[in-house]
């Protein structure tokens, strides 16, 4: 069977200025006030996700430091629903993974799990945290604005996410999870964050604002009574700045890597245009016939959510599949789909084919196809030849080279990633 051949194009992003992160949180801190309620002695609860957030350790240092010259105590909280293995000492090494450790941010890491339940919501579920949280005479919450990858309203993948989902541990993830099933994720996430507002001593967020290089941009302090209004506006200005394909229809894609520090579902579902959510609206772009996801990346630790996103995969990134926490995740998130094990090639290569032979008719010169490292990393991308054509009349595409043969070895697999053959 003949191959397509690639070019390597470049996104024209444009230029963000480097940002001091201590000296811009610093000054947010100063300008809003937020620290101003937090008295000696108090115990202050700062909020750690487990997404691969560049700027998280740093911003985390910064904030349990100035809590510190309040004279209180931070302390990191693992918010991260059922990742790790849904256990303390397991969430805890999920944050060491993403260099967030009691030495780098300089206030400890809470490693138990000890819920309690907090209220009901909807007289339908129970609202759970963790003991700890429930004590806290402060609660910060800390994590990046933008698109969630389940849905899509006025605030997606935030500060009311992260009280919903993250500091509820395990079950209370999957009761939110459950009563979007009933409301859609919107309103479910609104209606638990209500209760935790009522319930505990939430004192505003801190939100981490990148640009399409997954860089930080800046950071916005929002107060508990401005969090749902606040993180609306900041949603709105994290949009013109989400990374994506550079073409909404392709034959197929060909993702390297998925994984839970790349994106909540292992792979962005805007970006690759399928949420395969029962009860949310499937997106409408981009159109792509068929995904290959060729492996697991390392940091995932074995965790396939994301999986069931694509229709081909390979041996080798099955063999590395922890179906415990892979499916720990899906049930939790009460999307089985994302789980699901697609049709596997034993190699790259006989992966590939099963993609080509799915895709209808086509030829070297019309076939448009996109193979990338994973769904965050979009700046530099390697596209068929028909699409290289088109992306040079394009003034936000650099055509950087080709064409590329695809470099399959003599077992029939290609390089880790894309990338490595630019270098």
């Amino acid at each position: 069977m003949g191959y397509p051949l690639f070019q390597f194009i470049k996104q024209q992003y444009p230029e963000s200025p480097p940002v001091n992160i201590a000296e811009a949180l610093t000054n947010e801190l100063a300008a809003t006030g937020l620290l101003e309620p937090v008295k000696p002695g108090q115990k202050v609860a700062l909020t750690a996700g487990s997404r691969g957030i560049s700027a998280k350790p740093e911003v985390l240092r910064v904030l349990a430091e100035a809590v510190k010259e309040k004279g209180a105590d931070p302390f990191l909280i693992p918010a991260m629903g059922s990742h790790g293995g849904g256990t303390g000492p397991g969430q805890v090494e999920v944050l060491h993974h993403l260099g967030i450790t009691e030495t780098s941010v300089g206030a400890p890491v809470y490693d138990g799990w000890d819920l309690v339940a907090l209220g009901r919501v909807h007289d339908q579920v129970t609202l759970y945290v963790d003991r700890v949280v429930a004590k806290a005479d402060h609660v910060i919450v800390v994590n990046r604005i933008k698109e969630h990858t389940e849905y899509e309203g006025p605030t997606e993948s935030g500060l009311i996410k992260m009280m919903a989902i993250g500091l509820g541990r395990q079950p209370g993830a999957e009761q939110a999870h459950a009563l979007a099933v009933n409301l859609g994720y919107y309103k479910a996430l609104h209606a638990m964050a209500a209760v935790m507002f009522e319930k505990l001593n939430i004192l505003g967020g801190v939100g981490i604002l990148e640009d399409q290089r997954n860089r930080f941009r800046r950071v916005a302090i929002l107060t508990a009574a401005d969090m749902s209004g606040g993180e609306a506006r900041l949603m709105a200005e994290s949009r013109a700045y989400k990374p994506k394909l550079p073409f909404d229809t392709l034959d197929f894609l060909i993702i390297d890597e998925i994984g839970k520090e790349i994106s909540g579902t292992g792979a962005d579902t805007k970006v690759v245009g399928r949420i395969m959510n029962i009860y949310e609206a499937e997106v409408k772009t981009p159109h792509i016939t068929r995904i290959l996801v060729r492996d697991l990346s390392e940091e995932t630790n074995g965790k396939a959510i994301g999986i069931g996103l694509a229709d081909y995969t390979t041996q080798r990134c099955v063999n590395k599949i922890n179906a415990e926490v892979t499916a720990l995740n899906a049930v939790t998130g009460c999307t089985p789909e994302k789980g699901r094990i697609p049709l596997v090639g034993q190699t790259d290569e006989a992966a590939f084919q099963f993609v080509l032979r799915t895709i209808g008719v086509w030829s070297g010169e019309t076939v448009r196809g996109a193979w990338i490292k994973n769904s965050k990393d979009l700046e530099t991308l390697a596209v068929t030849t028909a699409l290289g054509e088109k992306a040079r009349g394009r003034k936000d595409l650099e055509v950087l080279g080709g064409p590329l043969q695809m470099p399959f070895d003599d077992e029939g697999n290609l390089p880790k990633t894309v990338l490595s053959l630019l270098e």
